[in-house]
């Protein structure tokens, strides 16, 4: 089996080789809405404004300077990105392509690779960036090469949740629900702390299965920890299970 920093050095050689025959780079100059903006992490805001993409950035914001760097509630979100900016264009480009814009996630993954390429196996975003470049990749038809990233991911640090959820939402659009299930129970086996998001996938992966006790146990766990969607709760309760 390869070792984790050869199975790295791979991956980062065929994402770079992946980088180098998209379909364009990234325009410093391409402009960005102030929804599309205002919808990214704080962090990416910061460092939008304070990059060479700052032209980009609606002009009401250009004021604000920054690095990524984490804010907020989550103390790991954004630190250790290299090149940060180029990872959070990449989140524009994401955005766009899940309104319909098929066209961004060429965009996203080429802006996604530039950081992930140059991070550290043990930085803090190390899970958060591969979750988002996994997403890209997979909903542009490339869904081996996601779930090779997302793996990796996983193996390396085991208890960063984004990866795994990312993985399992993209079984569970496949109708894998078994398979999703395995993944989450991976994750669940290793945190170090209780997710909201987590439980909610373990409760839909049940729900597929039809194991609708779980799925409820799961789903109330999901809520007492800030959950903030019910449709979950409401297709349980047509079957009569809530």
């Amino acid at each position: 089996m390869l070792g984790n920093k050869k199975a790295h050095f791979l991956l980062t050689l065929s994402l770079s080789v992946l980088m180098s025959i998209a379909v364009r780079p990234a325009q410093a100059d391409e402009a960005i809405t102030a929804v599309e903006f205002m919808v990214l992490p704080e962090f990416c805001r910061s460092a939008l404004a304070g990059s060479s993409y700052a032209a980009s950035v609606p002009f009401e914001y250009r004021s604000r300077r920054g690095v990524a760097a984490p804010q907020g509630g989550n103390s790991t979100l954004g630190a250790g990105i290299p090149g940060g900016h180029h990872f959070c264009m990449g989140m524009v480009y994401l955005n766009r392509a899940g309104r319909g814009n098929n066209g961004a996630y060429a965009g996203a993954v080429q802006e996604f690779t530039y950081s992930q390429t140059r991070m550290e196996m043990d930085s803090p975003s190390y899970s958060y960036v591969n979750a988002n470049l996994g997403r890209a990749l997979y909903r542009s038809g490339k869904r081996s090469y996601a779930m090779k990233v997302w793996a990796e991911a996983i193996s390396v640090q085991p208890q960063g949740r984004d990866s795994y959820l990312a993985m399992a939402e993209a079984l569970l659009s496949e109708r894998r629900p078994q398979d999703a299930l395995e993944v989450l129970q991976k994750f669940d086996q290793v945190k170090d702390v209780e997710y909201a998001d987590a439980e909610h996938f373990m409760a839909q992966a049940y729900f597929e299965l039809k194991r609708y006790d779980e799925a409820k146990l799961h789903l109330d766990k999901a809520y007492s920890l800030g959950y903030p969607v019910f449709g979950l709760r409401d297709k349980l309760k047509r079957v009569g299970k809530y």
